[in-house]
């Protein structure tokens, strides 16, 4: 917990985030480089070139007063006055939209941010505004809403549960081009020919400190690296750590480094280790779903060929703690294993659950609360140390460094995704 800790006083007192090029960010990579260069290894960094955005007004005023509204980033600017009226189904059709509404509120699901703006768009709606239907009442997450051709908003269910009547809508923000880094680490020795790799995002969102989201799994792939330092000399694969920047702004370190490399040097990468919010605090242990051979002709995405094997090497982490755990589909979770995919890479990964809700049947084998978010404070300013489930952090530790430690020794991998016995350093 000492790396975790140290993210959460990075954010604290950095204006309550470690984003992609802001101080909390440079704190948290200080602190990596840090923990690295202490273990033996030696630290490289990659720039990477991003375009930062900052909103400089949102607000909506009603009848009742004013509501609290998220501007979605990179989104169309707004100052719209009007009546404010509620879709009357999904807002994925124009007849889901009130003639005469000027401001239209809409649950997110069935279809795209961007399909509703289209279709309230055609009912001759002016802008936007999006909540989630998720039992986190308060809860109101800033995303991106490419394509949208109506300015956007996001909000809570509770704030939106009493939006009507008239209002005045504005939005504005801007963008700055910016630079911020990966972080990488690799073994000194093992065949350069036969890299694997292990990563997690270092930057939090605009809108919280990002300790569960993603400074546990950070945490965790550090320990791992230093548990593994003092046999880097003799690992028969190398093995490279990664710690990605500006994730939040949807992969974007992780797509720069594979749009960077050689065919050759991704040749070498023989698959890719992903670790989200592994603690978070109504977990499910979930395993990605690489190999789709269990379940097909459902429309699962599949990971590369090789992927059922990274799946069956990180189950089998959790079973030898004598731990449940359960799959989940590759698109489940959005992260830096999308790049590595899309060039072909076998990749696997593990997460504790985001923004779903915890069923009675996960209750029974992982405990915690059915009907309730599995973080509730996912992308919130409430992520912080208390949103951290301890023994979770442990368990996916573990599951993280037996998969590491197998895959620095054994580098095999099948269709099938059988797993053999093998011996790896302790």
């Amino acid at each position: 917990m000492s790396s975790v800790r140290a993210f959460d006083f990075a954010a604290s007192t950095s204006g309550g985030n470690r984003e992609a090029g802001t101080p909390g960010f440079e704190k948290s990579r200080a602190h990596v480089e840090q923990v690295l260069e202490r273990a033996g290894y030696r630290v490289t960094e990659q720039s990477v070139p991003f375009r930062a955005f900052t909103a400089d007004t949102e607000s909506l005023t009603t009848d009742e007063g004013r509501a609290l509204v998220l501007m979605a980033q990179y989104g169309l600017a707004a100052d719209v006055e009007g009546t404010i009226a509620r879709a009357a189904d999904a807002g994925c059709a124009p007849a889901d939209y009130p003639p005469g509404t000027a401001i239209a509120v809409a649950p997110s699901g069935v279809c795209t941010t961007a399909g509703k703006t289209v279709a309230a768009q055609a009912a001759g709606v002016r802008a936007l505004v999006v909540y989630d239907v998720t039992p986190a009442l308060d809860a109101v997450i800033r995303r991106q809403a490419a394509g949208a051709v109506l300015p956007v908003a996001f909000t809570s269910v509770r704030e939106a549960e009493s939006l009507s009547g008239h209002g005045v809508l504005r939005l504005s923000g801007h963008t700055v081009d910016s630079t911020t880094v990966n972080v990488f680490a690799e073994t000194a020795g093992g065949r350069a020919d036969h890299v694997v790799m292990a990563g997690a995002h270092l930057d939090s969102g605009a809108d919280g400190p990002g300790i569960n989201d993603n400074a546990t799994s950070v945490s965790a792939l550090l320990e791992t690296a230093v548990r593994l330092a003092p046999h880097q000399h003799r690992v028969p694969n190398k093995v490279r750590f990664a710690f990605w920047g500006a994730e939040e702004l949807i992969n974007i370190g992780s797509t720069h480094y594979v749009a960077t490399r050689t065919q050759q040097e991704l040749a070498a990468i023989r698959l890719y280790l992903n670790w989200e919010l592994i603690a978070s605090p109504n977990f499910v242990r979930f395993v990605v779903d690489g190999d789709d051979s269990d379940h097909p002709g459902t429309g699962a995405p599949a990971g590369p060929p090789g992927s059922g094997t990274v799946e069956a090497v990180l189950s089998q982490g959790y079973r030898l703690q004598r731990l449940p755990f359960r799959t989940a589909d590759l698109a489940d979770i959005r992260s830096d294993q999308e790049p590595f995919a899309r060039a072909g890479i076998p990749v696997g990964g593990a997460f504790g659950g985001v923004r779903g809700i915890k069923t009675p049947e996960e209750a029974a084998v992982f405990g915690g609360t059915a009907g309730q978010p599995y973080d509730p404070c996912y992308h919130q300013p409430c992520d912080d140390l208390s949103n951290v489930h301890v023994g979770a952090l442990g368990e996916a530790m573990r599951a993280m460094a037996w998969a590491v430690g197998w895959f620095a020794v054994d580098d095999t991998l099948s269709s099938g995704g059988e797993v053999a016995a093998v011996d790896y350093p302790h």
